[in-house]
């Protein structure tokens, strides 16, 4: 999925006299962030994007990094500015977002802290566009939905809050939302659900006696032990799935790609995208 994006993406950079650029805001010394915050600019340079990382500490204030915000967001030559989650708690990280523009907000971080934004976060999109190949329709539309039950384990700021969002946006009627607290009071909800999807990020929480046979199953937690990515589901729950995303491989790389579809299709380089 993720490589048919970026191949598109690549030819259509190779058409164009001006490129799309992304502003990366790495804000803190976490070594994870930093760590994808690179991974995002050598993609974009395999495709023909500039990336552009702009480094922050604690010897900075929050107006220095309010800053910059500004500065980009009226920067004719960015079009789209993002800041690598988690951030140091030093910063206000809500008011931070808020001061992004709508127009240049490509990683959809206004829509998760619940505010406008032209665009849905990238792994909202991924797990959008996985759920669409699983139901084999184009259009998720509110009739695909009818007799689905579905549940939704997390409820995080970047990933399981924008989801429910957005799947009761698309007409979704019947979706459970989980945490990883109450997930062994939700066990019977689980194991009948037609489509089940994690973003917990704790190795094997959803077992294979935990869900259906012809289970439709969407993997988007990681978790790193021994230098390995493993899911949230099991290597023995995804034999029972119908359809599933695994882990490496899956929903993450597909992040990558539809971030930048959204860079692509920012206002300065085409129509703000619809995930209908």
């Amino acid at each position: 999925m993720r490589d048919g994006i970026l191949k598109q993406i690549a030819d259509e950079n190779a058409k164009k006299k001006e490129l799309p650029c992304l502003a990366v805001l790495l804000i803190g010394d976490n070594p994870v962030c930093q760590k994808y915050a690179e991974l995002k600019k050598k993609m974009a340079e395999k495709i023909g994007v500039q990336a552009n990382l702009y480094l922050f500490d604690q010897k900075d204030s929050e107006q220095d990094i309010l800053d910059c915000i500004e500065f980009l967001n009226s920067d004719p030559e960015t079009q789209g500015v993002m800041i690598q989650i988690p951030i140091d708690k030093k910063f206000d990280r809500d008011k931070l977002i808020a001061a992004i523009s709508t127009e240049k907000d490509v990683d959809g971080l206004r829509y998760c802290a619940g505010l406008e934004s032209n665009f849905k976060p990238p792994v909202v999109l991924a797990i959008i566009e996985a759920l669409r190949q699983s139901l084999g329709s184009s259009n998720l539309e509110a009739g695909i939905w009818e007799k689905k039950k579905i549940s939704l384990i997390g409820h995080g700021f970047l990933v399981g809050n924008p989801l429910e969002r957005t799947l009761k946006e698309l007409g979704a009627t019947d979706l459970t939302v989980v945490t990883s607290e109450n997930i062994l009071d939700s066990k019977f909800q689980i194991l009948n659900s037609d489509i089940v999807i994690s973003a917990v990020g704790k190795a094997g929480i959803v077992t294979a006696e935990m869900v259906k046979e012809g289970v439709i199953l969407i993997d988007a937690g990681t978790t790193e032990q021994n230098g390995e990515l493993i899911g949230d589901i099991s290597a023995e729950a995804y034999k029972k799935a119908s359809f599933y995303t695994p882990v490496p491989g899956g929903i993450g790389p597909a992040t990558v790609g539809m971030l930048f579809s959204n860079l692509a299709k920012s206002k300065s380089f085409g129509s703000v995208q619809d995930i209908k």
